[in-house]
């Protein structure tokens, strides 16, 4: 019987002083790959020399500088491996990596690709490194994983084995996104295949400074959350077109049509999604619809009051759902009349209470015309009983 075969692709440009650490990490594996691409993605350092250095053991392309995205799609026709792992050139692969997504994927034909969690590595700039621990990742079951990636990106593609013939199916990297083609790529590997969690860790995430993204596009790493705010923005105006609203509930109960109360609980994950980036347009279509037309009255499931808690949650460190509300006065007018004519003493209840302990915060921090919006605002949705925190 013929051994499993993994390829591994690597983009770089200009990063001669990690890539060397990281081709180590990778050609180290318990489980070696059988073929390791690294795409020289028009380096101006010593990236030429320190990949010469190991000869025939890697294959390396070069290509005029022109992103990431574009690196990858150069690398993928040339994939001779049963399974693909994508990795990036500055983090480090756990050496057991290889061998423990194997383990499931040659055993369980069902499952289509393995993804884990990583563990946060900070390099100074004087060269000093530090593990501050694992990155969080929830808890979901397969059958909900999708719907969950669409709220938030808990995988990355260093941490995912591929059958290589789910990127044959799905194509090509979107060469127009600056940083989020990972997590494009991740939501369509999620909605059209099956994916089961490992818990160990599969590699160190380097965190360190340096400027990211593509020709042109260029920014500092402590931009690059704005840009991900941006970026998740485009892709979930584009999905919400194209999904069909069942994909946002778990796959188990998303076919066919739905009754009155998977629709409820299907609008208010989209609306979840939709307000996290502060889409609330889009957001309070759904939220209307959810609360106003369909189930009057009825109260949430638990699932459906954890939907709104997060729907108001913060997108990486940013409040930009309550700050879509509080900041702009016309979003903020349509949610009171939305939840107002909802009859739903539990919407109202709960988002009273996540704009009140909002408002509070925000007077502890002496941002008073803020928190007051806010405080005005839950007034208004829950009633004067919830200006006070709870």
């Amino acid at each position: 019987m013929r051994a499993p075969s993994v390829t591994v692709i690597i983009p770089t440009c200009n990063r001669a002083h990690f890539i060397g650490e990281t081709l180590d990490s990778v050609l180290g594996q318990t489980v070696p790959p059988a073929q390791v691409i690294v795409v020289n993605d028009g380096s101006t350092d010593t990236t030429p020399e320190v990949l010469a250095r190991y000869g025939r053991r890697i294959e390396v392309i070069d290509q005029t500088n022109s992103g990431r995205p574009r690196a990858v799609n150069r690398a993928i026709p040339e994939v001779r491996g049963d399974y693909l792992w994508i990795f990036d050139d500055d983090d480090l692969a756990v050496p057991q990596s290889v061998e423990r997504h194997l383990a499931v994927l040659e055993v369980e034909p069902s499952v289509d690709f393995t993804y884990a969690g990583c563990i946060i590595l900070q390099t100074h700039p004087d060269g000093r490194t530090e593990e501050k621990g694992p990155l969080p990742m929830p808890e979901v079951s397969a059958d909900e994983a999708f719907s969950r990636l669409l709220e938030q990106n808990f995988m990355q593609l260093q941490a995912m084995l591929v059958r290589t013939r789910c990127y044959r199916e799905i194509g090509l990297f979107n060469d127009r996104l600056n940083l989020c083609d990972d997590y494009d790529m991740i939501l369509r590997l999620g909605r059209r295949f099956t994916g089961r969690r490992l818990d160990a860790p599969t590699f160190l995430f380097r965190q360190h400074a340096g400027l990211r993204g593509r020709p042109g596009a260029l920014f500092p790493a402590e931009h690059r959350s704005r840009y991900w705010v941006l970026e998740n923005r485009d892709i979930h105006l584009r999905l919400r077109a194209q999904l069909r609203l069942g994909e946002y509930l778990p796959r188990s109960l998303g076919a066919g049509e739905l009754d009155g109360k998977s629709r409820r609980r299907a609008l208010l994950q989209r609306a979840c999604v939709m307000a996290r980036l502060a889409l609330w347009p889009e957001a309070l279509a759904d939220f209307e619809e959810g609360l106003v037309n369909t189930l009057p009255g009825e109260p949430l499931t638990a699932l459906e009051r954890d939907l709104c808690r997060r729907a108001l949650g913060k997108f990486i460190r940013f409040d930009l759902a309550i700050e879509g509300l509080v900041d702009e006065p016309a979003p903020g007018r349509r949610f009171g009349d939305i939840l107002a004519r909802s009859d739903n003493g539990d919407a109202r209840r709960l988002f009273a209470g996540e704009l009140s302990r909002y408002g509070w915060a925000r007077l502890r921090q002496r941002e008073v015309k803020r928190g007051m919006r806010a405080l005005a605002l839950a007034q208004r949705v829950g009633g004067t009983g919830s200006l006070f925190p709870t």
